[in-house]
C-alpha cells in the first residue's frame, strides 16, 4: 500500500492541475502557441501586444525574490536554489541581532514604562515577523505555483483582454509600490533619528543610540558605527520580507479580480447572442464561449481556493499582532487622567481664585480619558483587544464544534 500524501503536497498537486487546467483551456480555444510543458511556458507578451507581467510588477519582483517566494533568475541552477532557500530562511536568525538585546532590556534592567513599551512594541515587531517567515517557508513553492499560474494567465490575454485585466494590475501595482516604499522610508526614519540624537548629543557624552536598540552608556566608536550599520542593514531585510508577505496576498487577489472582470466581459459580449427557438440550437460561437467561461471561471476559483489556504495563517498573525500594537498605543492615551491627580497635589489652595480656576478646569478635562478609536465605535485599547481576542476565540471553538 502507497504512503499517505500529506496536506501541502496534495495543495500543491492541486495548484499544478490549475496550471494545467489553463494549458488545456488554452490549447482547446485554438490558441496560436500553446504551453508547451507545464502550462508554465507562455507566449511571448512582444506578440501580444503588451509588456510581461513581471516587467509590470517589476518592484514586486524585487521584494518577493529577496524573500524567497520566487525563484531568482528563473534557472534550476543549485547555487540559485541554495540562494533561494538561503533568503527564505534569513530572518529566522539574522533578527536575534535586534532581539537579544531587546529582551536583556527588558528582563535584567529597569527601564521606565515608556522605554519598556517602547522595547516589548519592538520585540513583537521582530517575533512577529519571525514567525511569519515560518509560514513563508512552509507555503513558499505554493505561493510560486499561484504567481505562475497568475502570469500565465497574464501573458496569454490578447489586447482587447489586457484593456480589461490592466486596470487591475495597476491598482495593485500602485498600492504594492506604495508600500514598498512607505516600508523602507520607515527604517530611514529611524535610522535618521537615531543618527541625529547622536550628532546632536554633548560632545563628553558617552550615550550611543541606536535605530533598533537601546542606547548604552558607552561604545567605542568603531564598534558602535559596525553594530548601527548591522541594524539598519537587518531591518531593511525584516521590512522588505514583512512588505513581500503583506503584498503576496494583495498582488494575487487583485490580478484575479481582474480575470473575474474580465470573464464578466467575455459573457456581455454574448449577451445579446439570438437562441434558434425551434431547435433550441446555439450558435458554435456562443458555445465556445461559454466553455472558456465556465473553464476560465474554475481556474479563478481552484485559484482562490489555495490562495486562501496560503496565506490564512500570516493574515491571521498580521492582523492580531498589529491589533495589539494599536491598543498598547491607545491604552497610553488613557493615563491622560493621571494630570487630575497632579493638578490636585498643586498647592492650589494657597492660591488666587484665578489660579484655583485653572487647576479645576485641569481637573475636570481630565475626568475623560484621551483616546483612540477606529472608526469613532471602537475604542482602542487592552480591554478591546481582549474582548476582540476572546470573542474570536470562542466563535473558531464554536465553529470546530460544529
Amino acid at each position: 500500500m502507497s504512503a499517505p500524501i500529506d496536506e501541502q503536497t496534495k495543495a500543491s498537486a492541486d495548484t499544478v492541475r490549475m496550471a494545467f487546467r489553463l494549458q488545456f483551456e488554452i490549447a482547446a480555444l485554438g490558441s496560436n502557441n500553446p504551453p508547451a510543458n507545464l502550462g508554465y511556458v507562455i507566449r511571448n507578451p512582444a506578440m501580444s501586444g503588451h509588456g510581461s507581467f513581471w516587467g509590470h510588477f517589476w518592484l514586486a519582483k524585487l521584494f518577493l525574490q529577496f524573500a524567497g517566494l520566487l525563484p531568482i533568475g528563473g534557472s534550476s541552477c543549485l547555487w540559485k536554489s541554495f540562494l533561494n532557500q538561503f533568503l527564505a530562511t534569513l530572518p529566522l536568525w539574522t533578527s536575534f541581532y535586534i532581539l537579544i538585546p531587546e529582551f536583556k532590556y527588558i528582563f535584567f534592567q529597569s527601564p521606565d514604562i515608556d522605554s519598556f513599551l517602547e522595547a516589548v512594541l519592538i520585540t513583537i515587531s521582530v517575533l512577529t515577523y519571525q514567525l511569519r517567515s515560518i509560514f513563508v517557508v512552509v507555503y513558499r513553492h505554493r505561493i510560486t505555483r499561484l504567481f505562475l499560474v497568475c502570469e500565465t494567465m497574464w501573458n496569454q490575454a490578447v489586447p482587447a483582454d489586457y484593456s480589461v485585466i490592466f486596470i487591475w494590475a495597476k491598482r495593485a501595482k500602485r498600492i504594492s509600490t506604495i508600500y514598498f516604499c512607505g516600508a523602507y522610508c520607515s527604517v530611514i526614519t529611524f535610522a535618521v533619528t537615531s543618527a541625529v540624537k547622536q550628532l546632536s548629543s554633548a560632545e563628553n557624552s558617552t550615550t550611543k543610540y541606536y535605530p533598533f536598540a537601546p542606547e548604552e552608556d558607552s561604545t567605542p566608536t568603531p564598534q558602535y558605527q559596525i553594530k548601527f550599520a548591522t541594524q539598519v542593514l537587518i531591518s531593511y531585510i525584516g521590512i522588505a520580507y514583512i512588505a513581500a508577505c503583506d503584498m503576496t496576498g494583495t498582488i494575487l487577489a487583485l490580478n484575479i479580480c481582474g480575470q473575474l472582470a474580465l470573464i464578466r466581459s467575455w459573457l456581455a459580449d454574448v449577451s445579446g447572442e439570438n437562441v434558434c427557438t425551434r431547435d433550441r440550437k446555439t450558435d458554435q460561437n456562443l458555445q465556445n464561449v461559454l466553455m472558456k467561461c465556465a473553464r476560465r471561471h474554475q481556474i479563478v476559483l481552484d485559484f482562490c481556493a489555495e490562495l486562501g489556504d496560503v496565506i490564512r495563517y500570516n493574515y491571521l498573525i498580521q492582523i492580531v499582532t498589529e491589533m495589539y500594537i494599536m491598543a498598547v498605543s491607545g491604552a497610553r492615551l488613557s493615563q491622560s487622567t493621571e494630570i487630575a491627580q497632579a493638578a490636585y497635589e498643586v498647592p492650589w489652595h494657597r492660591g488666587s481664585s484665578r489660579e484655583k480656576t485653572m487647576v479645576a478646569v485641569m481637573i475636570a478635562r481630565s475626568q475623560r480619558p484621551a483616546t483612540l478609536s477606529a472608526g469613532n465605535f471602537i475604542k482602542l485599547s487592552l480591554q478591546t483587544f481582549s474582548s476582540i481576542t476572546s470573542n474570536g476565540l470562542s466563535f473558531c471553538m464554536v465553529l470546530l464544534n460544529i
